[in-house]
């Protein structure tokens, strides 16, 4: 009996975006499943809070599980993991006693969930924003994906940071607030104008996004909402056209952001969009498989 408890074989995907972390624990002899959801786990936003609350995802699958680390290996999708050095050093502080782990981009374990291991180009719009390309020889490439800092055109958060330029910007030109957007603005703020530029001093990439819906639901009656609309799907179809690149690929929109950003996309951008058949925690789960079964070729 010990020797059959001590063969189980699991395997535990991990979505980490700026946002929220979903993580999937599975037994692959019988098909049994826990999930559980936990803070955002940004590597480059906030390092020190991705580590621990991926740490008490892994636990606490374990512990619902009732399996044992030696028997589960882990493959995280994270967002901030192109940055390598980081990457490197959370896949070191967290793998003690598990059979295997690997740390790789949300945009990587997207590229695998979203055509399920299949050709494919996605584009991912969240709190940050990223583009994949896996080709039909096997080969990945990556567009973006560098950090709210410097990158994330098209992103959630940089909507956000879109918006609170535009009304500073009215402020700054006429004393006051005009159009209905910076009104709103303003007074989620208290009504008072200073407030807008101090909340923007500290905010996160997360808080950032939080504001993007509020483009959305007042384009057509705001012409300032128009305007950041208009150029939010500029750098979107910027991005959507340099990850496809000359390749004759389908296109998937992923992340929170993609819904309503898609209507708005020029019609021959919409022409190539397919519907996704999985997600990053879907892609985290399937190169996690793929590494259970390279450790138990190499075991052998």
């Amino acid at each position: 009996m010990d020797n059959i408890i001590n063969n189980r074989n699991f395997i535990l995907g991990v979505d980490g975006g700026g946002t929220k972390t979903i993580a999937r624990l599975e037994n692959l002899d019988t098909a049994q499943k826990w999930q559980a959801i936990s803070g955002p786990a940004s590597l480059t936003n906030d390092y020190d809070a991705a580590l621990e609350n991926c740490k008490k995802l892994l636990s606490e699958l374990c512990a619902k599980a009732d399996c044992k680390p030696s028997e589960v290996t882990v493959v995280f999708g994270l967002a901030g993991a192109s940055n390598k050095e980081k990457a490197h050093q959370f896949e070191v502080s967290i793998s003690t006693g598990y059979k295997a782990v690997k740390v790789y981009t949300d945009a990587k374990t997207s590229l695998y969930g979203a055509n399920l291991g299949k050709p494919i180009a996605i584009v991912s719009l969240g709190t940050g924003s990223v583009g994949a390309v896996l080709t039909a020889e096997g080969k990945e490439f990556q567009i973006g994906g560098w950090g709210f800092n410097v990158g994330d055109e098209g992103s959630g958060a940089k909507l956000g940071v879109l918006i609170v330029k535009s009304v500073l910007s009215e402020i700054e030109d006429s004393g006051n607030v005009h159009s209905l957007l910076a009104r709103i603005i303003v007074k989620r703020f208290g009504g008072v104008l200073d407030n807008v530029l101090t909340w923007s001093t500290s905010a996160t990439p997360s808080d950032f996004a939080s504001l993007a819906p509020l483009v959305f639901e007042y384009q057509d009656r705001c012409h300032l909402a128009k305007n950041i609309l208009i150029e939010h799907v500029n750098h979107v179809e910027n991005l959507i056209k340099k990850t496809r690149s000359n390749l004759q690929l389908p296109v998937i929109l992923l992340g929170g952001l993609s819904v309503p950003t898609i209507p708005f996309l020029s019609p021959e951008l919409r022409s190539m969009l397919t519907n996704a058949k999985g997600n990053s925690l879907d892609g985290a789960c399937f190169l996690a498989k793929q590494l259970k079964y390279k450790v138990s070729v190499n075991e052998d």
